[in-house]
């Protein structure tokens, strides 16, 4: 299909191999809108988001491999930034996994992170242990986070390459192990992944510069920061020193608060003034009515092409 307007899409690989991208997460063609019109340059498909946005369940695994090829295949086709895709556990065994690597990358995915977690999984599991442990990223005891053998991770990394060769997609190996069974587990596992042919490697919960440090000596290549985030203010680690340790991937959730607190702005306004003045009217942090327009991107040029396609 010739997209409308032209837009020439970049490689994921092509665009980390040259430097770090600072990576945010969406769920639909408006927010991977957003994202590129503030300057980013890759946007993640957040599988929480994604549940939220499209069936308003939390991330416990409940939105299926249709629902993501579809997302996949609709913010893919829209937006010209490389599109990382959350893909939890492949959605069931190894073959089940080779068809959802091989079903998104055929979407559009630039990359797609398989991680170790069995079916009963999700941040909303072990995301409140999470957000209150300790720097290093140790959970409570209490709130185990189990993940799969090596063997059986492996075996789907495996089979998430095979399934994306002949394309543009990257597969990004994710571990969770070091939740419960410690950093050394985590990077072994990221090691054996990575001689396996998985391009990227991503170890989950690190929160210091020393536990980035560790894994630079020990797992060379492109590694992933996920999720970074701050503590009282303070970021778990600065860009620049982690890009000089291999960290050429690093993302973070923005979106969802911004896009809610400026729906409740507005909707507050229209609200108390029974009037689409406040909306109508607001410059959009000072863009001019056509700059709006184009952000909004009623038609995307469909009009003109329909225009030219009547003519006789």
């Amino acid at each position: 299909m010739t997209m409308i307007g032209n837009r020439e899409k970049v490689k994921f690989r092509d665009l980390v191999s040259r430097k770090q991208v600072f990576t945010p997460c969406v769920w639909d063609c408006y927010s991977a809108k957003a994202a590129e019109m503030a300057g980013f340059e890759a946007i993640l498909l957040s599988g929480a988001s994604l549940g939220f946005s499209m069936s308003g369940v939390p991330d416990l695994g409940l939105h299926n491999q249709e629902e993501l090829v579809y997302a996949t295949d609709r913010i893919a086709d829209y937006s010209p930034l490389p599109l990382v895709i959350d893909a939890d556990d492949g959605f069931g065994d190894v073959v089940q996994t080779f068809r959802t690597c091989y079903r998104l990358a055929k979407a559009g995915a630039g990359a797609i992170l398989i991680e170790d977690t069995p079916n009963e999984r999700g941040y909303a599991r072990f995301g409140r242990a999470m957000e209150a442990a300790t720097l290093a990223g140790k959970v409570d005891g209490n709130v185990p986070h189990e993940v799969v053998s090596q063997e059986l991770w492996l075996a789907k990394i495996k089979a998430s390459i095979e399934a994306c060769q002949g394309s543009d997609c990257v597969v990004i190996a994710r571990t969770e192990s070091k939740l419960e069974k410690g950093l050394d587990d985590a990077i072994e596992r990221c090691v054996r992944a990575a001689a396996l042919g998985a391009e990227m490697t991503y170890v989950h919960g690190l929160r210091t510069l020393e536990e980035c440090r560790k894994v630079a000596k020990e797992l060379p290549g492109w590694k992933m920061f996920g999720d970074v985030a701050t503590v009282n203010g303070v970021p778990f680690v600065r860009l620049e020193e982690i890009e000089a340790l291999g960290f050429n991937l690093v993302t973070m959730h923005y979106l969802e608060k911004g896009s809610m607190y400026g729906m409740m702005d507005y909707g507050r306004h229209v609200f108390k003034d029974r009037s689409t003045r406040y909306a109508d009217e607001h410059s959009m942090g000072g863009m001019t009515p056509a700059e709006q327009k184009a952000s909004l991107e009623r038609d995307s040029g469909w009009l003109d092409a329909e225009d030219r396609w009547k003519a006789l």
